[in-house]
């Protein structure tokens, strides 16, 4: 989610809807939204700093979604790690974790509003280890069992984008890409809504999303989004 595109590559007059935007940064300010999502600009939390934040899908969603429902005003609270595991992700309320991190800018944020999606893009570093890819699955159900329990709503959407399945080049990196994918794929829980992430404009590393690929996948995740 952190996003790998290139600012640059951002066409003019995106977003669209920009006055009514806004991104809890990490500095832990509402800010009227603009890539990159993560910046890493006075941030409080340094457990979520990334090197290079780029362009990914949150804004290119939210744009889309206040273009269908355009009474509405939108809160992003990004909160990603490039490169981090599904076990960086499990519960522990200390800020100094990941999770802990994350729930506790959303507890600051919701004072503004509801919380209504939770969106996780994640599992090419588990696909480095055998292990971790195949528990997967059992992972990624303990954390949104927490996170459902800790944000205080038992039926909170979450949307999962699926990892695309791995080529000869992507398996030199990541060589158990198809069994965290399987594991994505067989993951059933009440109100969560999965997303392939396959036919999109990748960089030359077959991992990462360009700028016009997230551009194009994140109205594809407003779909996903119920009607405010």
């Amino acid at each position: 989610m952190v996003g790998a595109g290139d600012v640059n590559d951002l066409p003019l007059g995106f977003p669209k809807n920009g006055s009514r935007i806004w991104n809890f940064t990490n500095a832990n300010k509402w800010e009227l939204a603009k890539e990159p999502l993560h910046s890493n600009h006075d941030q409080v939390d340094i457990v979520s700093r990334n090197k290079h934040p780029g362009v990914g899908p949150g804004l290119a969603m939210a744009d889309a979604f206040a273009t269908q429902h355009p009474q509405v005003h939108l809160g992003l609270i990004p909160c990603a790690k490039g490169g981090s595991s599904i076990k960086e992700w499990q519960r522990d309320r200390s800020r100094s974790s990941l999770y802990g991190s994350c729930l506790y800018r959303q507890k600051l944020a919701e004072q503004q509003g509801k919380i209504r999606a939770l969106v996780f893009w994640q599992g090419g570093q588990d696909s480095k280890d055998k292990a971790a890819a195949e528990k997967w699955g059992k992972n990624f159900k303990k954390m949104v069992e927490a996170w459902r329990t800790d944000i205080g709503d038992p039926d909170l959407p979450v949307i999962m984008l699926v990892l695309k399945s791995a080529t000869q080049q992507t398996l030199r990196r990541n060589p158990y890409r198809d069994i965290v994918r399987a594991q994505q794929l067989s993951v059933k829980m009440r109100n969560l809504t999965k997303i392939e992430t396959i036919a999109y404009d990748y960089s030359r590393d077959g991992i990462h999303l360009t700028t016009a690929g997230q551009l194009a996948l994140g109205p594809v995740i407003a779909k996903a989004i119920a009607t405010p």
